[in-house]
């Protein structure tokens, strides 16, 4: 790849999903573990290793790097805070971040790796992350994570948000930080429509669809959306775990009776009034634009809404999905984003450092603490998250990130498949937004599943 001068957006994505700097020194890296404690000192070692004769920088020249990514504006601010920790950290190497627009991200992505105009770095969504790595555009991190020139080690993440990532072969991507699916709601407008509290009724084992059911009623009947369903797959798949079923047979997409009971649910209560279909709400008015002018009582999101809400005084809460019989925690899904290594860079072992600083103890504590977008994906920090005490009930996002589940798993193939999620959504809409029998469409739709997977064989 020809040598660039600016980190591309590609990289910056992959953190703003899950949410570094000027010279301290010629030789090695900053201590990451005198910011974050002494459970992670280990990594101090780690970095006094990454002088620059082993960055590939022993003449004293500083590699240009670029890193790129998608986000929002208080994302994109969170991203930066680690590249310019990264930068102040060492001199051997300084990335330059460019954000990239949200719209025809992935697209562009897969044509500018193909291409060779790629960022060194790149931001990769859990949609795409396996197309990347059967067609061998990104490169394998492994042998790089086992040296002393890596900030992160492969014990440093939960199995969970490592899966979607990890062959046989090695681990293609880290992610950047992680985000638990969990449900939005505003205390305040619930207590002045005399609505019962959603915590209580969570505390004592009742959080249950019945209850969620009698909740939503009561916002329809005061000229309110109950919840905003969103249009992609997971969404629907929460309400599926919620209920004990599953999706996946082994390599079939075959869906169990308890998911075709939840898939009826969800269709019943878009039809009923009660949810509102995200595919189908008018230009600007987004689940966030619905959450604020309180047109809708719940939408369902992860961390990443949570600072805008907080900096413009909005009233909420988090509580996890319900479930029918009231099983506490019941599995959701954990959104990742990655970080990914341009296999065609100039500057492989450059880009793999300022990865694993950016995705390991240093990089998320320089844009996960206080009020942030995001949750950490590294084991040893969620202190800086429960220390920011926004919101109320912030333990239940940490504790489904502990009983979730991650796209690309056993769980949900859906990622595995290149096409997969846009053909299936295609279909589910017909039931969502036109109201067609739901058992007509489960049959059209693991039709149309495995179509697509042996595409992909």
């Amino acid at each position: 790849m020809k040598k660039r001068n600016i980190i591309t957006a590609s990289v910056l994505s992959a953190a703003m999903l899950m949410t570094a700097c000027g010279s301290t020194g010629d030789s090695a890296p900053a201590d990451p573990a005198a910011d974050v404690g002494t459970e992670n000192a280990g990594a101090s070692a780690e970095t006094e290793n990454a002088s620059d004769e082993e960055t590939g920088s022993s003449s004293g020249e500083t590699v240009e790097i670029v890193y790129t990514a998608r986000g929002n504006a208080d994302e994109i601010k969170v991203y930066q805070q680690a590249v310019d920790a990264f930068n102040e950290a060492q001199s051997s190497v300084h990335v330059t971040f460019e954000a990239s627009p949200s719209d025809g991200y992935n697209q562009s992505l897969i044509t500018q790796l193909a291409g060779g105009t790629a960022a060194d770095v790149i931001f990769v969504e859990d949609t795409i992350i396996n197309q990347l790595i059967k067609n061998g555009t990104i490169a394998n991190l492994e042998d790089f994570m086992a040296t002393d020139s890596s900030y992160a080690k492969i014990e440093d993440f939960d199995e969970t948000v490592l899966n979607a990532t990890r062959t046989d072969d090695g681990i293609w991507g880290l992610s950047v930080d992680c985000n638990p699916m969990v449900l939005y709601y505003s205390p305040a407008m619930f207590e002045e429509l005399n609505i019962e509290d959603p915590q209580e009724l969570f505390a004592n084992g009742e959080w249950t669809w019945d209850k969620f059911d009698e909740i939503c009623t009561t916002l329809k009947d005061n000229g309110k959306y109950g919840m905003v369903q969103g249009g992609d797959n997971i969404r629907l798949y929460n309400w599926v775990f919620g209920n004990g079923g599953s999706v996946w047979e082994g390599d079939t997409y075959k869906f169990d009776d308890k998911a075709r009971e939840a898939f009826h649910y969800v269709c019943d209560r878009i039809q009923d009034g009660r949810f509102v279909y995200g595919g189908t709400l008018p230009d600007g008015q987004g689940e966030d634009a619905m959450f604020m002018s309180r047109q809708a009582g719940f939408i369902a999101a992860g961390r990443w809404l949570t600072k805008t809400f907080h900096d413009e005084g909005i009233d909420f809460d988090y509580i996890p999905y319900p479930s029918k019989s009231g099983e506490q925690y019941s599995p959701a899904q954990i959104c990742l984003g990655f970080l990914c290594v341009n296999a065609k860079s100039e500057h492989l072992e450059e880009a793999m450092q300022f990865l694993t600083y950016y995705c390991g103890t240093p990089g998320q504590s320089a844009r996960i603490t206080g009020v942030g977008t995001s949750v950490p994906s590294v084991k040893t920090l969620d202190e800086m998250l429960v220390e920011s005490e926004v919101p109320a009930h912030l333990d239940h996002i940490l504790k489904v990130r502990a009983t979730g589940w991650a796209s690309g798993t056993d769980e949900v193939k859906d990622t595995m498949f290149a096409g997969f999620a846009d053909a299936t959504k295609s279909v589910f809409e017909e039931a969502y937004v036109n109201g067609a029998d739901p058992d007509e469409i489960i049959e059209k739709v693991e039709a149309k599943a495995a179509e697509v997977i042996a595409e992909n064989q």
